[in-house]
């Protein structure tokens, strides 16, 4: 989507969607963001420094969690998306309500995380027998499928672009620098060999999918939910935008519902 803006407008007018990443580096997340943002929409960034996929460091980067929030409420946002599943979901079923009402105790900006934007999205899509197509390991992809099932959805397959090598393990953040057509075909084989299936979940922010999306819809007629489209829909109605986002996904046809 080709970004405008009109002399002496500031660029986040409409608003500013404030943006926590677990890694230092996220160059996908703010070109995706930009690729679907509407006219007005800007996207504030910080990190939790996550550098190392460990349970130590999830448990660290959620105790800075208060720090990154008051950054953004400096930084004046309407909305807050915690990007990165495995923060939530390694801490189990009932960690996000926890951490959202933390959240809740020190701002009132609201504020949306990675896993509970694709379950309400896939939720709002009708989508209850999915396939999942991941950059994790087999660990976080059954921890994945287990929390998934608490929200009545089912992964009925599962397919991981996790690095098979030493060598391409050793390049970090590999994942974000793939060709679109890897996690393209991947979906694709991985939807069209499982006939019980009713859509397609990719997640892992850092890996390129919202630019698939539509190709994705258009080819096997189904509906498609990537994090960071699911995270910039949250966004958008959390901070009561309400604008066509074309191109996307079906998911953008529909309001999100923010409970007011």
């Amino acid at each position: 989507m080709a970004l405008k803006t009109s002399l002496g407008a500031t660029y986040g007018w409409r608003a500013r969607i404030g943006f926590v990443t677990p890694s230092p580096g996220h160059e996908n997340n703010g070109y995706e963001f930009y690729l679907m943002a509407p006219d007005g929409v800007t996207i504030v960034m910080t990190s939790l420094h996550v550098t190392q996929l460990t349970q130590q460091q999830y448990d660290d980067a959620v105790s800075r969690m208060d720090v990154a929030v008051a950054e953004l409420e400096d930084r004046r946002v309407d909305s807050i998306i915690q990007a990165g599943v495995p923060l939530v979901v390694t801490r189990g079923w009932g960690f996000e309500e926890k951490l959202l009402a933390e959240v809740a105790r020190q701002t009132a900006i609201p504020m949306a995380t990675d896993i509970g934007a694709c379950i309400r999205a896939m939720q709002t899509l009708g989508m209850r027998r999915v396939v999942m197509l991941t950059p994790f390991d087999e660990s976080m992809d059954r921890r994945l499928v287990e929390y998934a099932g608490h929200a009545g959805i089912e992964v009925v397959a599962t397919r991981s672009l996790w690095p098979s090598d030493e060598a391409a393990m050793s390049r970090r953040y590999g994942v974000s620098t793939m060709p679109l057509a890897e996690p393209y075909h991947a979906a694709k084989a991985l939807y069209l060999s499982t006939p019980a299936a009713d859509g397609i979940w990719i997640t892992g922010a850092l890996m390129p999918s919202v630019a698939i999306i539509d190709s994705l819809e258009r080819d096997l007629r189904i509906p498609v939910v990537t994090s960071m489209q699911a995270m910039m829909w949250a966004g958008l109605g959390l901070a009561r935008v309400k604008a066509e986002v074309a191109g996307y996904g079906r998911l953008f046809d529909h309001a999100y519902d923010t409970g007011a």
